[in-house]
């Protein structure tokens, strides 16, 4: 048993693949993943990065499925009943666990829910946010944020808003997977008491 502490921001390091892809920075090993390398479509979104100084890496895909399981493989329904973790619905409990094994956190959006431009900017005014948690708080001083429409539909790095989240009867999701740099949205979830 291996009793480790971690600081809020080394969630990346919460699974064994996390520790190994960090330790192998210092003993020069890599661990390989094994990659979806069938053919995959050029997603068209309208999406627009004005705050690329934040978020220099950012990728979207279409995830849409025809049944929703009722139950989990083994190892995902270990996931959840060992670490006592909640289950949410399909696209938040697969994204959830991937976090948790490598380290890469995601975000979903039910895309029949984006109708309009996506765009990830600097905000600076007070803005009332839904949270997907189904907590309303108020942005103040500066955030990143993406919004459809002007509305805010996601604390960038932090937490997604209850408008385009996910649900139990979602079968077509928007998966955002991006890099922040961490000065900009370290100890957002502190200010806004934020966990998920």
């Amino acid at each position: 048993i291996f009793d480790i502490e971690f600081t809020p921001n080394r969630g990346d390091c919460l699974s064994a693949y996390g520790l190994a892809r960090d330790l192998g920075a210092f003993f020069s090993f890599k661990k390989e993943f094994n990659f979806f390398e069938g053919k995959i479509d050029n997603l068209e979104l309208d999406f627009v990065n004005e705050s690329i100084d934040c978020c220099p890496n950012i990728s979207f895909l279409n995830i849409e499925i025809n049944n929703i399981p009722n139950t989990y493989k083994s190892y995902m329904e270990n996931y959840f009943s060992k670490l006592g973790n909640k289950k949410n619905n399909f696209f938040t409990d697969i994204t959830n666990y991937l976090a948790y094994e490598i380290g890469q956190p995601m975000h979903c959006y039910d895309q029949k829910k984006i109708q309009d431009k996506i765009c990830l900017k600097e905000i600076k005014e007070n803005v009332k946010f839904k949270t997907l948690i189904d907590k309303e708080i108020e942005l103040s001083g500066k955030n990143y944020v993406f919004t459809q429409n002007d509305s805010v539909i996601n604390l960038a790095g932090v937490m997604g808003g209850k408008e385009t989240s996910c649900s139990d009867s979602t079968t077509f999701a928007l998966v955002e997977s991006a890099y922040f740099n961490p000065d900009t949205i370290v100890g957002k979830s502190l200010k806004y008491n934020l966990n998920s």
